[in-house]
């Protein structure tokens, strides 16, 4: 591989245009000087594909019949040629400096089976958010990596890696309907790839329209699904206290869904209610003390929710502005 390897960015698009145009142009922005760009188009019968085919030699457009995103990426994967995949869903946008700061932190981590992770900020309707981000506490240590992939997903859709990974693991898994991005890293690390991280962010991430409460069963069974899935994959590699975790969480429910119902339990005063479902988030995220601390000082300090209470009312009124408002953060 070279010393500046080439890099590849595959958008997979489906009914985007209006965020598709901005999307591509923010790859084309790069300051990173080896690259190539490609869109799949996803069955989309809007001007997605017209507005990708505008940019003309600049970009490479392939097209399938609708098979949704995970086998959209796919697709724009086979049709790549570089050393690293950088995946760029059609709503979200890099900052100029994305590329070549994840090809720098992947070049200095150094070793062979590594990717590298990317922090970003929440970009909503009115605009950027500057003080809410993709991930906001330390990301894990190689150390522990595992674990913590296993409770929650580690990494972000904004990752680099190399081709070899994704020819490893067979791609990104079509028979998801959501959590492919997870599935996908949890694999890699199961399958002994480190992840790296970019923690100043470097790109911005799109809130979507869509309720918690219209996707969160959705969520919540595909969480189930991959889950199920590393149980059954990973069988002969699992240590007992990794199985045994795995099999608490497929018997939980999907720890984002129980986040929004401690909100919306707070938003209508249900204190005692929003500790039990703060309690069942923190039962599958063991490693996210403040979390616990949450639970409890809700359990036994009842007036606390109404600091708690103040912080989701500004975080709901945020999300609002976004349209149908999508109030989860990957």
């Amino acid at each position: 591989m070279s010393a500046d390897p080439t890099v590849s960015v595959v958008i997979p698009t489906y009914q985007s245009e209006r965020t598709v145009g901005e999307t591509i142009s923010s790859a084309l922005n790069q300051t990173y000087p080896v690259l190539e760009i490609v869109v799949c188009i996803d069955g989309a019968t809007d001007a997605s594909a017209a507005i990708a085919a505008a940019y003309g030699p600049l970009v490479r457009v392939v097209h399938q019949e609708n098979r949704g995103l995970a086998q959209a990426r796919n697709a724009a994967i086979a049709a790549t040629h570089g050393d690293l995949i950088a995946i760029l869903d059609a709503d979200d946008v890099f900052l100029p400096p994305y590329v070549e700061r994840a090809v720098r932190a992947w070049l200095a981590a150094g070793g062979r089976r590594r990717f590298v992770s990317s922090n970003a900020y929440l970009l909503s309707a009115e605009g950027i958010l500057p003080h809410r981000r993709v991930f906001d506490r330390p990301r894990a240590d190689l150390a522990t990596q595992r674990r913590n992939m296993l409770e929650d997903n580690i990494a972000t859709i904004f990752s680099v890696f190399p081709r070899a990974m994704w020819q490893e693991l067979g791609g990104f898994s079509p028979e998801l309907t959501a959590m492919e991005d997870y599935d996908f890293w949890a694999r890699a690390v199961l399958s002994g790839w480190e992840v790296h991280f970019v923690t100043e962010p470097t790109a911005l991430y799109r809130l979507a329209g869509g309720s918690m409460s219209s996707k969160g069963e959705l969520m919540n069974d595909n969480n189930r699904r991959v889950r199920r899935r590393l149980l059954e994959q990973f069988a002969d590699t699992l240590s007992p206290p990794e199985r045994e975790f795995l099999e608490l969480t497929v018997a939980k429910d999907w720890p984002g869904l129980s986040k929004e119902r401690a909100a919306r339990a707070l938003g209508a005063g249900d204190v005692a209610g929003a500790a039990h479902w703060c309690a069942e988030a923190a039962a599958v995220l063991p490693s996210d003390r403040g979390l616990r601390l949450k639970a409890e000082l809700l359990r036994r300090f009842p007036v606390t929710g109404r600091v708690y209470r103040a912080r989701e009312a500004r975080r709901l009124r945020e999300t609002a502005r976004v349209g149908a408002g999508d109030t989860s953060i990957p």
